[in-house]
């Protein structure tokens, strides 16, 4: 019950003097994980200099000049920068191409101080937004008719995203690769980076792929990779067991310990993610949404719902989309 895009997807990385190594190095390492796991994801480095003197004696080359005319990228990466900004003599010309070209792009992530870039090109009026704490009056001050907030490590505002910088790029990036590629490749990309994914506290919508998944069990992982591709099926302890090759008796106690919560708990999480993805994604009433996920019908979901979230299917639906209809 795969509901991931398989499209190719177009990534245009804008490459600047003095970028800090981990906000650019951190969301390129996820795209290209992803791009070894799975076809059909392009990477172009574009910018103002052809070559850029990085760290030391260490120099970037390859890098396409800025593209003359908007391109339709799915994304368009703007990392950050050292605090001291860039080449004063570059920055006009590279807010004035962002200005023209960020509007063709699918989403644009800025990263760090690259929310600054954003601000001075326009593209966050009206929005909520964020950076690295120490930027936030900066980013108010270029961005007053933004929602500047700092109690989250990303946001995602429309076509936006920006985040507070350093590793939360690699937060964001692994955000944005689920939205276009679905939990599956992105839990198997920040297991091959040995990442526990977190969220911004602002996106609940992730909470349910990424709970106990931070543990580097192999066996268990296993399972509950199983359990995410299979929401569907009817799962026994025998078949979980088989799948994780160990005792029933051992599986209970060791997915506990790594997860923190029992893998019948863990499949009823997952199952009420997807319910909830459905339920703001779509008009379905609830009875074909508890039988998509897993459920059967709407009863077990309404009960494995008051069990966890503590209020009622159609509650949640009117408040995170009202338009969507009545459970």
């Amino acid at each position: 019950m795969s509901r991931e895009a398989t499209s190719s997807l177009r990534v245009g990385v804008l490459m600047l003097p003095g970028q800090v190594p981990l906000d650019l190095v951190g969301p390129l390492q996820v795209l290209h994980c992803a791009q070894r796991m799975q076809k059909g994801l392009e990477i172009r480095y574009v910018g103002p200099s052809e070559k850029l003197d990085w760290l030391g004696p260490l120099a970037l080359s390859g890098i396409e000049p800025l593209p003359g005319t908007p391109q339709a990228w799915d994304l368009l990466l703007v990392p950050g920068q050292y605090r001291q900004g860039i080449d004063p003599a570059l920055q006009p010309l590279i807010v004035d191409w962002l200005r023209h070209h960020a509007p063709a792009v699918g989403t644009v992530m800025g990263v760090c101080s690259g929310s600054l870039l954003l601000a001075e090109a326009g593209l966050l009026d009206g929005r909520r937004c964020t950076t690295h704490h120490t930027l936030l009056s900066r980013l108010e001050a270029l961005a007053s008719g933004a929602r500047v907030q700092g109690d989250c490590i990303f946001i995602e505002d429309g076509p936006i995203l920006t985040s507070a910088g350093i590793s939360t790029g690699i937060d964001t990036m692994l955000h944005w690769l689920t939205r276009r590629r679905g939990h599956r490749l992105t839990l198997a990309v920040a297991r091959e980076m040995v990442l526990y994914l977190r969220r911004s506290g602002h996106e609940p919508q992730l909470t349910g792929w990424l709970e106990g998944r931070n543990h580097v069990d192999e066996r268990i992982h296993r399972l509950q990779d199983a359990l995410c591709a299979r929401l569907g099926d009817v799962w026994t302890m025998v078949d979980m067991a088989r799948v994780a090759v160990m005792s029933e008796r051992h599986l209970r106690r060791r997915f506990m310990a790594v997860a923190g919560m029992s893998p019948h708990d863990y499949l009823q999480r997952l199952r009420l993610q997807l319910a909830r993805q459905l339920m703001e994604e779509t008009p379905w009433r609830l009875a074909r949404i508890a039988e998509e996920v897993g459920f059967g019908d709407d009863r077990q979901l309404r009960r494995a719902w008051r069990r966890f979230e503590g209020d009622s299917p159609r509650a949640w639906r009117e408040r995170r989309s009202p338009e969507t209809g009545s459970s």
